[in-house]
């Protein structure tokens, strides 16, 4: 999976298209505000120097008794102070409109870019994603991203407003001196070089910092998170936790904090050298009033001009230093939506479930379907798998075949390599080496959403939604989350009847604490509950797959899940990973794997006969009961 690399127009281009289309409206009400709004420093400053030019001609002629009678008989005085007193109204009116359209702006983009990150991340059809540190630190950076593009939106209505005061100001101090704008521009040019090149040293540490920055995160989700509060407190471990998540903090700010203290010293320093340009002028301007070039009137149009141009400068200067530190800070955005999986999702207009039950008369009758019209054949073949990162096989050499209406049990030490086989099996991950064929069709050739609608699988680390009961089960098959019925029975095979009929709001009610009304159950009861996800699904199943189905459950239970198993299995497919060797009596097929190889196959009577790993397990397993 290759990272694109981006240049710096780019993304710069890539993230003002996804502003345009995020936030039209608002972009271009922004654009015509900050257009009027712009205008009004240099209309304040020309209707300053008329009021004072035409106050200073008359007070050469003596002091005006009745000054309200004598502005209101002076038009352009009047209109001058009317303009002045308009422009500060209509100032503080767009500063209000604009906050609140920019708000929703913000508001915008962020909801439309990161639907663009959370489709692109459910759209990988494997996990890779989640394992590869580098694919996760990217993950990180374009989270924070999102943050830099609704910056980036700010910094293009700065920059457009100073470049609308820049403009005209430039031309109406040039009408003093030609050479005034390119002072200005010759002694402010330094700073902005300067400052480009503290951003992009800023933006090197945050990106080498991103996995410091994650694992950060990671001890804030167990400080915070509901699922570590029992044990954390039970086991004295909040201190440690918060001090490895200090730790990290302050090695990130010294690392950011170094940079910026080198940063503001060099920025300062040519900062001052840029205020410098801006003497020469005044001092010209000056000195033309003292000579009579000038009125007093122009003094203050000029003084206010070349403040205004200077002032200008700088907004423009620091909205790119901003904009190149933005630009940088969204590429991982585009690197992570450029990014192509491994796995294509090749997603249909229709769940692939769903589509085989196009009406609420299949749907009722959907879960109550137990035999397969059609028989399917697994086989894999020449099979090894290597974990992304790694150069350590955790499969080599497998080769096997699966048979409908037949229950195969994989056992093996931790690391052996049992539950790699199941994501296989799934397609959560591409074989390294050799295929798996489905009915002689290589699996990688059929449409993922339709083989995935196919298997039904209890995994060992199981989700737990929190979400409804109803939710919790009926997410194994969506076109019957709301069918009450279906719901039921599933539960019902699962064996929790009993704990539906004790909740006050049934197949409604919260699993979880963190929702008003919400419970908690037990690990045992939350196992049976993703097995009735599975179950829900039963009808529509050639493979199931249980990866420690009855790891949580007590012998009794266990027993009759394993009926159930029994049951279940007929005209299908049945891959179960079990350490309790006890299920592995009822396979049709038992593989013993170690170290990432089958080492022994058969049934439970035949193992033990030859005596070897097989019997060993279940020997040392036997004799903990007694």
């Amino acid at each position: 999976m290759q990272m694109i690399r981006f240049n710096l127009f780019r993304p710069l281009w890539l993230s003002v298209l996804l502003i345009i289309r995020s936030a039209p409206i608002e972009l271009r009400n922004l654009v015509v505000l900050t257009l009027i709004s712009s205008t009004g420093p240099n209309a304040v400053i020309l209707f300053n120097k008329i009021i004072i030019d035409k106050i200073s001609t008359t007070l050469e002629k003596g002091v005006i008794t009745n000054p309200i009678e004598f502005i209101l008989q002076q038009p352009l005085l009047l209109g001058s102070i009317g303009g002045l007193i308009l422009l500060s109204l209509l100032n503080d009116s767009i500063h209000v409109i604009t906050n609140l359209i920019f708000t929703s702006l913000k508001d915008r983009v962020q909801g439309y870019v990161q639907e663009r990150v959370l489709q692109k991340v459910a759209s990988f059809g494997d996990i890779i994603l989640f394992e590869t540190p580098e694919l996760l630190n990217l993950v990180q950076l374009a989270e924070k991203g999102v943050e830099r593009l609704q910056q980036l939106s700010l910094i293009l209505i700065t920059s457009m407003n100073g470049l609308f005061i820049f403009i005209p100001a430039v031309l109406l101090s040039g009408s003093i001196a030609w050479w005034i704008p390119i002072i200005l521009f010759f002694f402010t040019s330094p700073s902005t070089y300067i400052e480009l090149k503290y951003r992009k040293q800023s933006w090197e540490i945050e990106k080498t910092q991103a996995s410091n920055f994650r694992e950060m995160n990671l001890y804030k989700s167990i400080l915070m998170g509901e699922s570590y509060a029992k044990e954390l407190r039970l086991f004295g471990l909040q201190t440690m936790i918060l001090e490895r998540w200090k730790v990290l903090f302050r090695k990130i700010f010294r690392a950011m904090q170094q940079v910026r203290r080198e940063g503001i010293l060099t920025v300062v320093s040519w900062s001052i050298l840029g205020g410098l340009g801006i003497i020469l002028p005044y001092i010209y301007v000056v000195t033309g009033v003292l000579r009579g070039s000038y009125t007093l009137g122009d003094l203050a149009l000029y003084s206010g001009l070349l403040l205004q141009v200077r002032q200008s400068l700088y907004l423009l200067i620091n909205s790119g230093a901003e904009l190149y530190d933005a630009v940088l800070g969204t590429n991982p955005i585009f690197q992570l939506l450029k990014l192509k999986p491994n796995l294509q999702n090749l997603t249909s207009s229709k769940n692939a479930i769903e589509a085989q039950y196009s009406n609420r008369k299949d749907l009722q009758t959907l879960f109550k379907k137990e035999s397969m019209s059609d028989t399917v054949e697994i086989q894999i073949k020449n099979l090894s798998f290597s974990y992304p990162g790694s150069d350590r096989k955790t499969l080599e050499d497998i080769n096997l075949t699966l048979h409908s209406n037949e229950m195969v049990v994989f056992v093996g030490e931790n690391g052996a390599g049992k539950t790699t086989i199941t994501k296989l099996l799934c397609r959560l991950y591409e074989p390294t080496i050799g295929e798996i064929l489905w009915n002689g069709q290589d699996i990688r050739e059929l449409d993922l959403d339709e083989l995935r609608s196919q298997i039904t699988v209890v995994l060992q680390d199981y989700a737990r939604f929190p979400t409804t009961l109803r939710e919790n089960v009926g997410f194994g098959c969506l076109p019957l989350i709301q069918e009450d019925i279906a719901i039921e029975n599933a539960i019902m095979r699962s064996g929790i009847t009993g704990l539906v009929e004790h909740l006050s709001q049934g197949l409604e009610t919260p699993l979880t604490k963190q929702l008003e009304g919400g419970v908690d159950l037990s690990g045992g009861q939350w196992q049976r509950i993703a097995l009735a996800r599975s179950l829900i699904r039963l009808s529509s199943s050639k493979l199931l797959i249980f990866d420690e189905p009855t790891a949580a459950l007590d012998p009794k239970t266990e027993h009759e899940i394993y009926k159930l198993f029994r049951t279940i299995a007929r005209g299908r497919i049945t891959v179960v990973v079990s350490h309790r060797l006890s299920l592995a009596k009822l396979a049709d097929r038992i593989f013993v794997l170690k170290d990432g190889k089958i080492i022994e196959t058969g049934t439970h009577d035949e193992l033990m006969e030859i005596g070897k790993h097989y019997h060993l397990m279940f020997t040392r397993q036997a004799s903990s009961y007694y």
